[in-house]
Parts: C-alpha cells; structure tokens; sequence
C-alpha cells in the first residue's frame, strides 16, 4: 500500500475556536487560560490578563489587539464590571481546550500495548463543501492520520470512538471506520520526523537546566509561572510535528519518551509555584477574583 506525505501542516486545531500553534499572543493566551481558568465561571480582569502577559513578554497593546481577536473568535468573553472589564472562557473554548490539554499531556506517555493493527479512515464530502473537507483533513491530521488517497486516512492505534467523536462534527455525506491489518510493510515515511527530532532536541536544550534549578528548589514564583507557560506552549507544538506513532515503528533512540518525561516531571513541579504567582497578580486588581486561578497536574487531565 502507498501512503502519500500529508501536504499541509499539522499546527491546526480541529476548531476555529482555538489558533494555530505558534500563533504568537493568541496562542500564549489561550495556553494561559488553559492552565489557570478551565472552568466556566472563572473571570480574569483584564488588567491582571495585561500585566501576566507582560511578564511573559508581550505588550500591552499586542494582549489587548489578541484578547479582541479570541472574543471575535468566540474564544473568549468580555464583561463588563463597572469601568472594567474582565474576561472569561465561553464554554465551548472550555470544552475544546479540556479535549487538547488531555491529549497534549497524554501525549508521548510510553505505551507498548500497540497490536499492530491501524485504523483507516474512508468519507465523502461534496465538492460544495470544500471548506468542511478542509477541516475533517485537519482534524485527521490533529489525531495523527496521514492520506492513502483522498478521502481514505490511516493511523495506528487511534482509537475507534475518539475518530468518530471528532467526526460526528461535520455531518459527512459518507464514512467509515475501520480497524485493518496491512499487508506490507508499515508506511512510516508518510509521517515525516525531521520537525519532530528537531522540536524535541530544542525542547529538551532549553528546559533541561530549569527542570535541574526545579530540582533544586532554585525557582521563584514569578520564574515559575513564565517557564510553565512556556514549557506548555512548546509542548503543545511537539504533536503537530510527530504523529505519535509506536515504538515498534520508531528508531530506537527517538526522544519522544525523554521529552514527554521531562515536561511532566517540570509542568507538575512548577505548578503550585505558578499558581501562586497568578493569584499575587490577580489580587492587585481583584482580591476576590485571585483565587479562581488553578492548576493542573498532569494526572489530573
């Protein structure tokens, strides 16, 4: 079987709620949404949204003209309190981010329950509907599948429900599901890894020295909230690039299992540290509001 090299770029998400990785403001704000204000009645003054952004190394103006953009996007909601304004996560964004976080933190855990089995992917979508074929191709590329020809994907070990839990959202005119075995040898150059090595090898080289401070309880509040931030929002990139394909099917020194580790050990240490360095710069502007912030451990997703 020939299986073709994906031709656009993984760095999308499934919905147009949530911007592509890398996306600059838009993207570090969502990641810091995403990691202290997942729950629906969590409101962050805006103020406070400002001066976080700032420590994180974007302007004023550059977090206000996002913040605008993700309320455009339906990401975000604006509320009025008095003269201020504050800003929370409409529940649709609470809902997509909760499905990401899971996979992104998930993702790169060690797993060597892989059968050898792969799931293919077979729909139709009229040629009126191109921008719907658009967004099924990239929420197939989002769970790792690469193109047999055009409306057939395949991928291994993604499970049956969540490809047709994403599916279901786009009322296709036909498809199918399948669990197949292939005939020949598995097509492992249909996912391309010189992006991934790459990312890995720089996610590792910069973090490692802050994971070792970490260790040695060297890491202040406000450092702590940025290379959280940080670490998230370059882990995040690691699953556009590698499709996270078995081990059997990986040269036996890929870094992914090294860099999945590291991230969880460092996300978890720095999170009670970063919480408390939001909640300082929350009070400024709220004190009631402060301790909304929360967050998250890796097995808590």
């Amino acid at each position: 079987m020939t299986v073709s090299s994906p031709t656009a770029s993984r760095d999308e998400t499934p919905s147009g709620l949530l911007p592509r990785a890398g996306a600059g403001p838009q993207h570090l704000l969502v990641t810091l949404f995403g990691d202290f204000w997942l729950h629906e009645d969590a409101e962050v003054p805006l103020g406070a949204v400002v001066d976080l952004m700032t420590a994180l190394g974007t302007s004023a103006a550059n977090t206000r003209r996002a913040a605008g953009r993700l309320t455009d996007r339906g990401t975000l909601r604006s509320v009025r309190a008095g003269r201020r304004s504050r800003l929370r996560l409409t529940p649709s964004a609470v809902g997509e981010l909760r499905e990401a976080a899971a996979r992104l933190v998930a993702f790169g855990r060690p797993d060597d329950t892989w059968d050898g089995r792969w799931t293919l992917v077979a729909f139709r979508v009229s040629e009126e509907r191109r921008s719907v074929r658009a967004q099924v191709r990239t929420a197939l590329r989002w769970l790792g599948f690469a193109a047999v020809v055009d409306g057939v994907w395949i991928a291994p070990r993604t499970p049956v429900a969540a490809v047709e839990a994403v599916l279901a959202r786009y009322a296709l005119d036909a498809v199918s599901v399948f669990r197949v075995e292939m005939l020949d040898e598995p097509p492992a150059d249909a996912w391309p890894s010189a992006g991934a090595s790459s990312a890995y090898a720089a996610l590792l080289q910069q973090f490692h020295p802050l994971r070792d401070r970490a260790r040695a309880g060297a890491v202040g509040a406000a450092e702590a909230l940025v290379g959280r931030v940080r670490l998230m929002d370059a882990w995040r990139r690691i699953p556009a690039l590698d499709p996270g394909l078995p081990d059997a099917l990986l040269p036996p020194d890929w870094p992914r299992a090294r860099a999945h580790a590291l991230f969880t050990e460092l996300y978890d240490t720095l999170g009670p540290l970063a919480e408390y360095r939001v909640r300082q710069v929350v009070a400024q502007h709220d004190a009631d509001l402060a301790p909304l912030a929360r967050h998250h451990t890796s097995a808590s997703w």
